[in-house]
Formats: structure tokens, C-alpha cells, sequence
């Protein structure tokens, strides 16, 4: 049976100290590499960015290229162009066929003194289209496309992305979904496919208690993007309902700014809770780490997700948490068992004022919250289904 020994990453995002402020998929993509180099195997990273870097370590070897868009700039005009004329749609669609030409040549160099066993990539703008021209197995994970945010989530997306990614699945094999969700947004959008559950996992040795960090009373704290996808409106309306409860309490954001920033604290002067409500930011994973483990409660009211990262990291906190009642998240929280669900404002802000006046209540969510994690969602059981579907596929 033929094992795995280097694995190669195709991607968009790598977190680095060039792309500091890559996304989910970023940070993903980089604990993904180090698990795999903990296990003897080596790893490559490839994509594009702004601005071209490289890192070369012992196991662990990373080209970025220059964006294709942003090296030619007549190629961006003639894209943006194309894309809002009906006519020029061919047009618009074979920019990206040349794009993907680029990276096929780009990545050709890089790898061709390189054994690779497998290719891991995104779904996002179809990035596996980059792999089919190689005789190398590879797979798709579905973090989240554009086709599945736009059209489950109400997302904005570039024609050409789409196209992308509906060829790149017409033409995959080897599909990783990362929730039952996610795998039947999928199916409704690209069809029948040999979709593969493999739930993503966080590093459970990382995310633990911090008994060293004190608790603030009364505090909510609430982790993403400010935007009104993530629910970042009902986070502040639930936290103007509690305060009536409970004056003391405190709501504390974490997550790039967008402009609904504005929006949020013009109603925050409008209930004079400016003393009350705190923007830290994007942050690192140690702050993360330290400033969720100042919460007394952690809320996601996000409109949609196709897992939850952010809510298993603050489950294996042992915070109490309470999400949205959607199907991804779900998944994860079991109602009253392991963490609350709500589906409104004045749901989020009942479910908090029952973790604030229920110390016994919030206990048992808490330790129910990181069993879960664990068990079902650590970084560990998500690294070993990984390597044995990988080695299904190189042996098949």
C-alpha cells in the first residue's frame, strides 16, 4: 500500500507573516501543514497573493505568485469590463481560463523537482482547476464556495469565480465536505458527487480552559466579522435587551471592521451604552485565546456558515455559547445540552440572561461544550480521517 509522504496545498490563503490577515481558510490551511509535518510527512503550499512570497523550511516549502489580476492590470479592466456586459460574458469566462493557465505554469516549476502524493485544495473560485492538468490525485474541501454563498447566504460573487468553480467540480473525483450542511448545499449546486464527511477540527491542546484568566462578570463576547452577515446587528439588539436585565453587563466584539460599524455605533450612543460595548479588532490566536477567556457567554448569530470554527474554539474554552439556529451549527450545538440555539434577538438575549442567572446551567453547557469538541471535533480526529482518505485515494 502506497503511504503519503508529501502533500501539496493549493490555495488562495496560507497565515503567515505575508498574509497576516488571511481568513479561515488561511488559518486552516496553515494548522493543516503543521499537523501533517508533526507527522513525518512534507508538506508544499502554492497560490497567489498581492504581493509574491516564499518560505522555505526543512518540511515545509511555500510559493506565492503574483495575482494574476494584479500583475496585469489591462487583464483586471478587461475582466471587471466583461463581467457587466451580457455580450462579453465568453469573454469575461476565458480571462479566467487564462488565469488558470498562469498558476498550471507558475506551479509547474515550483513542483517538478518535487514527488508529490496528493493535491489538497479549496472550492473557492475553483482552485482544483489549477491541479487537473498534472497526473497527481487530488481534492477539493469544501470550506465554502461563492456558488454556496450566493446562493444559500445572499453573498455578491464575480461571474467568473462561478464559472470557475462549476467546471472545477464537473471535472473532481474527490470531494471532502465539512458538515452535513455543506455537503447538501453542494449537492443542490453541483450534483451527484463521491462527497467525503470530514468534519474540520481545531487544536483542542491550544483551545483549553485558562483558570489563570479571570472571568468578566456579565460579559458577552461575540467573534467574527462585524457584518451583517455574521449577525452583528443582532449581537448589539440582544445586548440592548439584556442591559435592561442586567446594566452591568458588557458586550465586547472581535473581528475585522466593516462599515456596519457605523451603523452599530450610532445605536450604541442612541441606548447610551457607549461605556458598555468594546471593539478590539482583528486579533491573533493568542489574543483570541485570551480575550474569549474573558467571556462569560460567547454568541454567533451568524445568518449562515458551513461549519463553525469559531464556535468549537469557544466551546473547548468550556465557555457557554449560544448560535444561530442554522443547520451547520446545529450540528455542533445540541440545545440545553451542550450550548444554546436561538433564532432572533430577543431569543439570544433570553438564552444569555439564563447563563448569567443560572451558574449550575452554564457549568454543565460548559463541560458539555468541550466534550463535544474533543470528541467529535479536534484536530487530531479531523487529521486522521483526512490521511486515510488521502490514502484511499492514492491507492485507488
Amino acid at each position: 500500500m502506497k503511504k503519503v509522504h508529501h502533500v501539496l496545498i493549493i490555495t488562495k490563503e496560507f497565515k503567515s507573516t505575508f498574509q497576516p490577515n488571511s481568513g479561515g481558510t488561511g488559518v486552516f490551511y496553515l494548522n493543516l501543514a503543521e499537523a501533517l509535518i508533526r507527522k513525518g510527512i512534507k508538506v508544499s503550499v502554492f497560490g497567489s497573493s498581492k504581493k509574491e512570497f516564499k518560505i522555505e523550511d526543512d518540511n515545509l516549502s511555500v510559493l506565492f505568485v503574483k495575482d494574476y489580476f494584479k500583475k496585469n492590470k489591462l487583464i483586471e479592466l478587461l475582466r471587471s469590463v466583461s463581467g457587466k456586459i451580457s455580450f462579453l460574458q465568453n469573454l469575461h469566462f476565458k480571462i479566467y481560463d487564462w488565469e488558470i493557465n498562469y498558476l498550471q505554469k507558475k506551479l509547474y516549476s515550483f513542483i517538478q523537482n518535487k514527488k508529490i502524493d496528493i493535491i489538497e485544495t479549496h472550492d473557492w473560485e475553483g482552485m482544483s482547476r489549477v491541479a487537473e492538468k498534472f497526473e497527481i490525485p487530488y481534492l477539493i474541501r469544501s470550506h465554502g464556495s461563492w456558488s454556496v454563498l450566493q446562493k444559500f447566504f445572499g453573498y455578491g460573487a464575480a461571474k467568473g469565480k462561478i464559472y470557475n468553480e462549476k467546471k472545477a467540480f464537473q471535472n473532481a473525483d474527490n470531494i471532502i465536505t465539512i458538515s452535513l450542511s455543506n455537503k447538501k448545499m453542494n449537492k443542490d449546486i453541483f450534483g451527484e458527487k463521491d462527497y467525503h464527511l470530514v468534519y474540520n477540527g481545531i487544536d483542542t491542546d491550544f483551545f483549553k480552559p485558562q483558570m489563570q484568566i479571570q472571568v468578566k462578570p456579565k460579559s458577552i463576547f461575540y467573534i467574527g466579522n462585524i457584518s451583517v452577515e455574521k449577525g452583528a446587528e443582532t449581537a448589539l439588539e440582544a445586548f440592548i435587551n439584556v442591559s435592561k436585565s442586567e446594566p452591568s453587563s458588557t458586550l465586547h466584539f472581535i473581528g475585522k471592521e466593516t462599515s456596519l460599524v457605523n451603523i452599530l455605533k450610532n445605536r450604541i450612543e442612541e441606548n447610551q451604552l457607549q461605556k458598555k460595548v468594546f471593539f478590539y479588532g482583528m486579533k491573533d490566536k493568542n489574543e483570541v485565546l485570551n480575550l474569549l477567556s474573558e467571556a462569560e457567554v460567547v454568541i454567533f448569530p451568524s445568518k449562515g456558515e458551513t461549519f463553525g470554527l469559531a464556535l468549537t474554539e469557544a466551546m473547548a474554552l468550556e465557555k457557554p455559547v449560544v448560535c444561530s439556529e442554522i443547520e451547520a451549527f446545529e450540528e455542533i450545538v445540541e440545545d440545553g445540552e451542550n450550548g444554546f440555539t436561538a433564532s432572533f434577538s430577543e431569543d439570544f438575549a433570553e438564552k444569555i440572561l439564563k447563563v448569567f442567572s443560572d451558574p449550575s446551567l452554564a457549568e454543565y453547557l460548559s463541560q458539555n461544550a468541550r466534550k463535544t469538541v474533543v470528541e467529535k471535533f479536534s484536530l487530531q480526529k479531523m487529521l486522521h480521517e483526512t490521511l486515510a482518505y488521502y490514502t484511499d485515494i492514492i491507492n485507488n
